[in-house]
């Protein structure tokens, strides 16, 4: 989900603090870290946790994940202004807050379709129940949705993704 998305998402929902997944391009060299961590620092960003594996380089730059908590969503989108103020790339950002929610389809068709579609979307399914098959199915989706409008935008487009392939897509209200 693009930063400015993750930002006003959270401004919207305005339930401080803010908890997010920031991850970074680091060029392969001494002190490229550090400076990362200073910009979220400066910004108000407590490190939750931090995944680096320099194993995993690609054309020189190692992907690092930080969760953070920021104080507010204004505070994040300080912290990315200033760690690509420092020429390091900030290639993807996911709220930590999520929720459950489930959803009931209908219809008939290639289940394995929807469900690609579903993880297409950037949705985990975390539970699944099938009953029938062929021309009538019915499926019950436990689904892990980031919260706020991000959340609701997402569960718009799978009731369309779904209608387009003949399934009725019944959810919570």
């Amino acid at each position: 989900m693009p930063m400015k998305d993750i930002c006003r998402d959270l401004t919207a929902s305005a339930m401080p603090p803010v908890r997010v997944r920031l991850t970074c391009a680091l060029v392969d060299r001494p002190g490229t870290l550090l400076r990362t961590l200073e910009q979220i620092a400066l910004a108000g960003g407590n490190i939750i946790s931090i995944v680096h594996s320099r194993e995993s380089i690609t054309s020189g730059y190692v992907p690092v994940s930080i969760n953070v908590e920021f104080p507010d969503a204004q505070s994040l989108e300080r912290a990315r202004r200033g760690i690509e103020s420092v020429g390091v790339p900030v290639i993807g950002a996911e709220s930590l807050e999520k929720s459950l929610r489930t959803v009931i389809v209908l219809g008939s068709g290639e289940l394995g379709d929807l469900i690609r579609a579903v993880e297409g979307l950037g949705l985990k399914i975390v539970d699944a129940s099938v009953r029938g098959g062929g021309s009538e199915l019915t499926a019950r989706l436990t689904l892990e949705v980031p919260e706020g409008a991000a959340g609701h935008d997402l569960m718009r487009r799978l009731e369309e993704v779904a209608a387009d392939r003949g399934y009725l897509l019944l959810s919570e209200v």
